[in-house]
């Protein structure tokens, strides 16, 4: 996929993307719990920057956001406590509880 958008971005162009991965320390219950906590899709393979570089980018930047989105997370969980009694009214008791169980925070 890196390929065929370095062919077709034209000379010059700039690539972002973002990739999401579990941290290599966790213990194989941690790491199924975040990828299942987890947006969609979730790394299972590190090496990004240097396959970008292996299709033919140059001048990869890699950012690390993680401390930022503890502090998005931990607020979403904040709003989500504070607003549960409604929340449970719109999404139904069963679904209200699975996602509380499933916070990762």
């Amino acid at each position: 996929m890196l390929r065929a958008c370095h062919r077709v971005l034209k000379p010059g162009a700039q690539l972002s993307y973002f990739v999401v991965s579990v941290a290599d320390e966790l213990d194989d219950g941690d790491t199924a719990r975040a990828i299942e906590a987890g947006p969609m899709y979730v790394a299972a393979v590190s090496g990004y920057a240097e396959l970008t570089v292996a299709a033919g980018f140059d001048g990869v930047d890699l950012v690390d956001v993680t401390d930022q989105y503890a502090v998005t997370l931990s607020e979403s969980i904040r709003a989500r406590d504070a607003e549960a009694t409604e929340l449970q009214d719109l999404l139904g008791a069963a679904e209200f509880a699975e996602g509380q169980s499933s916070r990762c925070l």
